[in-house]
């Protein structure tokens, strides 16, 4: 068994991908927006938006569900082969959002999540590579016996997981002249 940074690799990816594939597809599966932001993306025809949209959910939920069956069954095989896929789609999902930000004027919205608000950016570029990596750290290193020692790596994971998950959403900057968000000025009170 491969011990120290591998290992932390191996468990951060493992805990990363489904702490950021349960709220996806929660999100998804509750609001069925994804199709409409790929409408607005115009990077797929608009009548193949739905179709697209079901795969790209579908995939989540198939990688999710390997991945979980694979710890529960204790198959490190399953768990690394659900991570390889993972990698395959986050870097699919990557490399289409970095095209949607490079070619698109304009706000458009992610759809990650089910979340319409949410602007396709370059975070959402940055969330889909560290979920790559982080997967394929998973998928090149077989999962250790869970002890004492791996807490940090399952906390580590978790950890990257949510800020991934919440990194997008955070870094959204209202759209303003220049980019710089103007806060009002406090009225000053008059003293009488």
């Amino acid at each position: 068994m491969t011990s120290g940074p591998a290992v932390l690799a191996a468990l951060a990816g493992a805990v990363a991908v489904p702490v950021v594939l349960v709220p996806s597809l929660a999100g998804h599966l509750r609001g069925r927006s994804l199709g409409t932001a790929l409408r607005a993306q115009a990077a797929v025809p608009s009548r193949l938006a739905a179709a697209v949209a079901s795969l790209a959910v579908a995939a989540e939920a198939g990688v999710l569900g390997l991945l979980l069956a694979g710890v529960i069954v204790r198959r490190t095989g399953l768990v690394q082969g659900a991570l390889a896929v993972a990698t395959v789609l986050f870097t699919a999902y990557a490399a289409y959002a970095a095209y949607v930000t490079r070619t698109r004027t304009g706000r458009v919205p992610c759809g990650c999540g089910g979340d319409l608000s949410t602007p396709m950016s370059v975070w959402v570029v940055v969330r889909a590579a560290g979920l790559a990596v982080l997967a394929l750290g998973g998928a090149l290193t077989p999962l250790p016996d869970l002890t004492g020692g791996t807490v940090s790596g399952v906390v580590a994971g978790a950890a990257l997981g949510v800020l991934l998950w919440i990194l997008p959403r955070a870094m959204a900057v209202p759209e303003t002249a220049g980019g710089v968000v103007e806060v009002p000025a406090v009225p000053e009170r008059s003293s009488g």
